[in-house]
């Protein structure tokens, strides 16, 4: 009897420990899953080639994270307009899977709706979850300001969003209970009268940041690098919305390892002939554009000789030349005007910082220096921070009295 006793409490001992070593085993499962989840890279091909990521889970974790916030207001009314699968081809062959819902949020009709859609866009800093777009906009008819929230996931060296939840805030007449704690935003109206031409570069990496740009209905410029991935389908985007669409011509720049393009580069060390032959077989790669400026080109720009060659196809071609100014000694605009090609020049960068609300300060400041001279070119590009801020900044834009117009109308 001893012995069985003995033998039933060492099964009890080894039940427990297996049950242990299988607990501490599901636990360290489970933060490598999470952890690896967080990893996951939808440009990376990984060895077999071209796959498919699915970021089903970070999705629902996503939206119950947005409804956790959102059932906290006992006034609100929620309702979830359903979900749907998403899938996106990169530009590696990684197709992402992902989940997407559509919610509708009725306020009090004394609650700005504005001041709702920040109040959620601020529960929501300092978690792993984004807001991407910010607009007003209508739901069945009602205004409403549409929020969307995404995922940011690992894209290569940078990072990629996926939108989760697309929110619209709008008034519910029936709900009376005010939002006492819900911060008004400070709205002191802007007031300009100047004309700012507003120059995209760098399209052709990215069309579905091009399509985004040309939703807002703004009279952007957008200048495409010639031979990328995306160069005739932006090219596509912004002749279907109407928008100007000009060469974003690839030229040498002081330090050759920075160089971009490659062979596609006007480089100071060709003779005429060949300068103006390559500038003419960029323009053609791009049927129907209306002007060229130039990406990068400090050295190129600033060599009279290599300005006039590409000056002349640019003439002979009928259009037009804005010197994006990267370099103080450029003579890009002054040699185009002597040389009777409608040209222009750059007078401010938007986008250096790939913080949103310094390029939202520098749109003003564009906007400053319009009002100033009556007219003023800026340049931003087709990346994801800048989209964004656009988006924001908007319909603001739009309100202020500045007149944002195509290139074309401030050249001389």
């Amino acid at each position: 009897m001893a012995k069985r006793g003995r033998s039933k409490k060492s099964s009890n001992w080894f039940t427990v420990l297996l049950l242990a070593v299988v607990l501490l085993a599901a636990v360290a499962a489970g933060i490598y899953y999470a952890s690896s989840r967080s990893e996951k890279d939808v440009e990376n091909t990984g060895i077999t080639g071209p796959s498919q990521i699915e970021l089903l889970e970070e999705s629902k974790s996503a939206q119950k994270a947005v409804d956790d916030i959102l059932l906290t207001r006992d006034n609100w009314q929620l309702t979830d307009n359903g979900r749907s699968s998403q899938k996106e081809k990169q530009r590696s062959g990684t197709e992402v899977i992902w989940n997407k819902r559509e919610l509708a949020i009725g306020v009090p009709r004394d609650t700005q709706l504005r001041d709702a859609a920040n109040w959620l866009a601020g529960k929501l800093e300092g978690s792993k979850l984004k807001t991407v777009r910010m607009e007003e906009t209508t739901y069945n008819d009602w205004d409403s300001v549409r929020l969307d929230i995404a995922i940011s996931t690992k894209a290569g060296e940078g990072t990629k969003e996926f939108v989760t939840d697309t929110v619209y805030f709008y008034h519910n007449l029936n709900l009376d209970k005010p939002d006492k704690d819900i911060k008004k935003e400070q709205t002191t109206k802007r007031s300009h009268h100047g004309r700012l031409a507003v120059i995209i570069d760098d399209c052709g990496y990215d069309v579905d940041l091009v399509q985004r740009l040309v939703n807002l209905r703004a009279p952007f410029s957008f200048a495409i690098i010639p031979y990328r991935d995306f160069s005739s389908d932006s090219l596509h985007v912004i002749n279907g919305g109407g928008q100007v669409a000009m060469l974003h011509l690839p030229m040498e720049p002081m330090n050759a390892s920075a160089m971009s393009e490659g062979k596609s580069t006007v480089l100071t060390s060709m003779d005429d002939k060949r300068i103006m032959q390559l500038t003419g077989e960029l323009i053609n790669s791009l049927p129907g554009i209306s002007g060229v400026n130039n990406h990068q080109g400090s050295k190129a720009t600033s060599d009279e000789r290599t300005m006039r060659a590409v000056l002349k196809e640019i003439k002979r071609q009928g259009l037009f030349f804005v010197d994006s100014n990267t370099y103080a000694k450029s003579l890009g605009d002054k040699l185009a005007a002597g040389m009777g090609v409608p040209t222009g020049r750059n007078n401010i960068f938007l986008d250096n910082s790939t913080n949103e609300d310094e390029i939202i300060k520098k749109i003003w400041q564009a906007a400053a220096i319009a009002d100033k001279y009556g007219s003023a070119i800026a340049i931003c590009h087709a990346r994801p921070h800048t989209v964004n801020a656009w988006e924001q900044v908007i319909d603001e834009v739009k309100a202020s009295g500045l007149k944002l117009v195509p290139v074309t109308e401030v050249l001389h």
